[in-house]
Parts: C-alpha cells; sequence; structure tokens
C-alpha cells in the first residue's frame, strides 16, 4: 500500500512539474510581453502597454523615450526620429501615474544612454494626488533580476496572454511596431464622437478654490523635478497637449477653470528655471482646440493632429519661456471664461 502510495505521489509530481515546465516552456517561447525576445518590428499583438513597454525599453537601441498618457500613444516614434534626427522609443501608460512614470523611465536609463525625454505632462494628472494615481507596472518586468521571472513564467494569466497571442498571429492580427497603440485606425475622429464621448457634467453650486490642486500639483512637480535634477544632462521636452474646447466647458460646469489655471502657472513657474527643461504648450492652439473633427472625445487627438505636434517642437513655436508664459496662459483663460459653449450642443 506504501509502495502504491509513494508511486501516485512521484506520479502526480511528475505531472505538476510537466504541466509547469510545459507552462513556463510556453511563456518563454511565445514571450507575449518581450522579456526574452525582442519584438518583431514588422508585426507582433499589441495589447498592454504596462506589461509590454518593458520589452520595448530593453530591447530597442535609442536615444529618445516619448512618455505619458494615452495621449501620447497616438503618435509613431519614427516622427520624432525624422524631426530631432535621433531613435526614440515609445512608453505610454493610459491613465499613468507619476511613480509608473518614474519606474520605466529608471529602466530607460539602466537600458541606454537616453538623451532626451519627449513627456506628455497632462494637466489630469498633475491635478490628481499621488494616492489616487494607478500603480501597476509589474516590477519583474522592470528589472534584470532573473530570479524573480517566476512571476512571469509560471503565471496563469501570463500563459493566458501568450495563448492569445499566439492566436492573434495565427490570424495575422498584428501591427508593426510603428503602429503599436496608435489611436488612428482603431477610433475616429469627427465632431459627432467627440460629442459622444464627452459625458458634459451638471453645473457645480460654486467653484472649487483657487488653490485646490496646489497640494497634488506640488506633489507631482516634485517627482518631475526629481527627474531633472538626476539627469542633468538629458534633455526633458515636456508639452501640454491641445485639450479640446469641450474640456473647458467641463472646466466651467465643474467650477475647476481658476484652479487648473493656478496649476498651469505653477507648472511654467517650476520647470521653466530648469536648464535642461522645456515646456512647450499647444492648449491655445486654437486651429485644433475649436475644432471638434480633431477628437475622438474631449481630449483625444487624432494623428493629424499629434504629427504636427510632432513637427513642431524642435521649432519651439509653442514652446513658453518666462518672458511669454504668464500672457499667454492668461490670454487663454481669458478666452475660456468668455467663451459661448452652448452652440457646442445644438444640432
Amino acid at each position: 500500500m506504501k509502495q502504491s502510495y509513494r508511486r501516485w505521489s512521484a506520479g502526480l509530481l511528475a505531472g505538476f512539474l510537466a504541466v509547469l515546465t510545459l507552462s513556463a516552456g510556453t511563456v518563454w517561447a511565445v514571450d507575449p510581453f518581450f522579456h526574452y525576445h525582442d519584438p518583431d518590428p514588422e508585426g507582433e499583438v499589441w495589447f498592454d502597454e504596462r506589461y509590454q513597454n518593458a520589452g520595448l525599453l530593453r530591447s530597442q537601441q535609442y536615444e529618445t523615450v516619448l512618455m505619458g498618457t494615452s495621449l501620447a500613444e497616438n503618435y509613431r516614434p519614427f516622427w520624432f526620429d525624422v524631426f530631432y534626427k535621433t531613435s526614440t522609443v515609445k512608453a505610454a501608460f493610459p491613465n499613468g501615474g507619476f511613480h509608473e512614470f518614474s519606474q520605466a523611465l529608471d529602466y530607460a536609463f539602466e537600458k541606454q544612454d537616453v538623451k532626451r525625454v519627449i513627456f506628455g505632462l497632462d494637466p489630469n494628472i498633475l491635478a490628481r494626488p499621488a494616492a489616487q494615481a494607478p500603480d501597476q507596472l509589474p516590477a519583474y518586468l522592470y528589472d534584470d533580476d532573473p530570479w524573480n521571472d517566476g512571476a512571469y513564467l509560471f503565471s496563469k494569466d501570463v500563459l493566458l496572454r501568450a495563448g492569445y497571442a499566439l492566436a492573434e498571429k495565427e490570424r495575422g492580427r498584428t501591427c508593426p511596431l510603428q503602429d503599436a497603440f496608435m489611436w488612428d485606425g482603431t477610433e475616429s475622429f469627427s465632431r459627432e464622437d467627440a460629442l459622444a464621448g464627452y459625458d458634459r457634467p451638471d453645473p457645480a453650486a460654486q467653484p472649487l478654490p483657487e488653490d485646490a490642486f496646489s497640494a497634488a500639483c506640488a506633489e507631482n512637480l516634485a517627482v518631475v523635478t526629481g527627474w531633472l535634477e538626476a539627469h542633468p544632462d538629458t534633455q526633458f521636452v515636456f508639452y501640454l497637449a491641445p485639450y479640446s474646447i469641450l474640456f473647458w466647458d467641463k472646466m466651467q460646469r465643474l467650477g475647476e477653470t481658476d484652479a487648473m489655471f493656478a496649476l498651469l502657472r505653477r507648472t511654467a513657474e517650476t520647470l521653466l528655471p530648469y536648464e535642461n527643461a522645456e515646456l512647450h504648450c499647444f492648449l491655445d492652439d486654437m486651429d485644433v482646440i475649436l475644432d471638434l473633427d480633431n477628437y475622438a472625445d474631449h481630449i483625444h487627438a487624432a494623428g493629424r493632429v499629434t504629427y504636427a505636434m510632432a513637427e513642431a517642437l524642435p521649432g519651439g513655436a509653442y514652446r513658453l519661456t518666462p518672458e511669454n508664459a504668464r500672457q499667454r496662459l492668461d490670454a487663454l483663460h481669458e478666452f475660456v471664461v468668455n467663451y459661448d459653449y452652448e452652440p457646442l450642443f445644438q444640432p
């Protein structure tokens, strides 16, 4: 009886180890997050930035990192290769938190000699307290420690994603690296789409105080200035994306306009003194923000807009300086406070 039990236990253990080996081997071979193999630039299955960006930061050769929230997704890296005469990797994190950006940037600096960081500095995330920001990057992918790879090789979720990636490849549903996570091609951009994607809030009973975002903004900007001070030889190109006029309708109705402009002024005052920082503002590009055909919702712009922004950055046409920042932000404030929003919502 004991011998039979031992044989049964040994067989069960052998079967369990075989399943683990098969699982690990499948994950290693398919490698859906590019942890062991470089992605094919001609076509891969792209489905999760937080997990797949680590592989891009590890495997690519680059001098420039493009980073930001989902608003940074709708750029092709080679645009910056051309406009800046550089080599670029894109690592966007939808609704990203500053701790996530820091983790990814630290990994990028470990892997390459990063000469430039182009960063979408969204007012939305500057106004959000750090405690409310997501912190979801898998640490075992953003390091080179082989001893924590078990979380990758022996994960049921990763195995399922490997199966998904393999099935999508079999169906030919891949796209080139340059098109990874692009909005163009998957979303439509029109006045109708912008309005449909905007949930207009009810008017607030009273406006927020001007310093409502002050604490969150200071906390987040401290992270940003930490990057600047830790990497004085790297040029940081920050940009404020052109939120549509619907965003300012939202600010007006929520009573957050003055608080948002206090945040923008503080951001400029904090970053502009740094020699290795640039701050470009597309918020006041009226040709873009007033044309809702440029948008999929109230903030996400079409590729024709992001291409024009990428092209404009090196020339500095939209750059804020100590001499013009206050004037430009004050002019935009005056405009959005006095704008007649109601015709936007009429048939």
